[in-house]
């Protein structure tokens, strides 16, 4: 898909993806979905606001939502539209992000809306190596008992478990059988 860089609030040609938000509602919104400030963010879908434009560094308002754990906010930009499973620039998705930070219930409903767990980034890294690297253990549980496959390598061919190893974490043998609680 083509990239359109404008230099002012015209419309992206149809088919064509708009890099960065051109509109104040849009960067609005990347603020509002970053401090999870859910009803400014439902006002600004419903008044027609585009709900994926993306800031600087590539990242959207759901995936900025996910990292910092807003739930609520992240509930609202998927009805309001937002693809949940849409990577970044460089490919990491907002489950790998509240994979890294821990928020197991914008992991849980990322994962109930259908994004792929073993999804890699450009790096080849996955979610699950994500919550293995910062010690995320009930999180990696979740991604494993929703299918993660620990033994995927990334670009330098490292696991979850080597990821979780340098930094003196040990992830536990995956759970077998029904899901247990936290």
């Amino acid at each position: 898909m083509a990239l359109f860089r404008p230099t002012h609030a015209e419309a992206a040609p149809a088919g064509v993806r708009r890099e960065l938000p051109v509109t104040e509602a849009e960067n609005i919104l990347l603020a509002a979905a970053r401090e999870g400030d859910t009803e400014v963010v439902r006002g600004l879908l419903a008044a027609g606001t585009p709900a994926a434009p993306r800031d600087a560094r590539g990242y959207t308002p759901l995936i900025l939502a996910a990292y910092h754990g807003h739930l609520e906010t992240v509930r609202a930009l998927i009805s309001g539209g937002a693809n949940p499973c849409e990577p970044d620039t460089r490919g990491n998705t907002a489950l790998m992000g509240a994979a890294f930070r821990g928020h197991q219930a914008v992991v849980d409903l990322l994962i109930e809306s259908g994004c792929r767990v073993d999804q890699q980034n450009l790096l080849g890294q996955t979610a699950l190596m994500f919550s293995a690297l910062t010690g995320r253990i009930d999180v990696s549980r979740a991604l494993e008992r929703n299918g993660a496959h620990r033994e995927v390598r990334d670009a330098q061919g490292r696991t979850a478990e080597d990821w979780a190893a340098t930094q003196g974490v040990e992830l536990p043998a995956p759970h077998q059988g029904a899901p247990t609680g936290q």
